[in-house]
């Protein structure tokens, strides 16, 4: 009795380690560093690499495909339309947040949490990644909303939201 006790505890030791060890640290990612520089110098370029490649739209359309009858756009097409829609969401960030006297040169990131989005009909990693931001006394946070992970590179596919605290 007391082995087995002791074999459920150290499996259960383990499996809870596993996962604490396991998990992505969002901060150090692609992603978030580019998002951030792009904030921070006002400069939407970074934000434009952070979006998925044609090579990775490719990736990503037969498995799609797989699990929805969706009518898929070229890729050229979806390419394009990521980039100008990017490109606007990320000025409305910027808008908003000088509207709430956010000094973006100044901003601070504070942490950085992401809540797992599950689809049940595609098998790609998806999450909204948040940036818990502060400015010159103000807290907010800039919300990516559907990032996805392709080939192990988290990637914007879907808007920037800003939010005060």
């Amino acid at each position: 009795m007391k082995n087995s006790l002791k074999t459920i505890f150290l499996l259960v030791t383990l499996f809870a380690f596993h996962t604490a060890t396991g998990q992505e640290n969002f901060e150090k990612t692609t992603l978030v560093k580019n998002i951030f520089s792009a904030l921070k110098s006002q400069d939407d370029t970074k934000v434009i690499e952070s979006l998925a490649t044609k090579e990775e739209i490719s990736y990503l359309i037969p498995i799609v495909q797989a699990n929805s009858s969706e009518n898929i756009p070229e890729v050229a097409t979806i390419v394009a339309n990521f980039k100008t829609e990017a490109a606007k969401d990320f000025q409305e960030v910027l808008r908003k947040g000088t509207t709430f006297d956010v000094q973006w040169e100044d901003i601070q990131l504070q942490t950085v949490r992401h809540e797992p989005l599950g689809d049940n009909k595609i098998a790609i990693e998806m999450a909204d990644i948040i940036l818990v931001c502060s400015s010159n006394n103000v807290n907010f946070e800039v919300t990516l909303r559907k990032s996805i992970k392709i080939k192990d590179n988290w990637r914007l596919m879907d808007r920037m939201k800003f939010r005060l605290l």
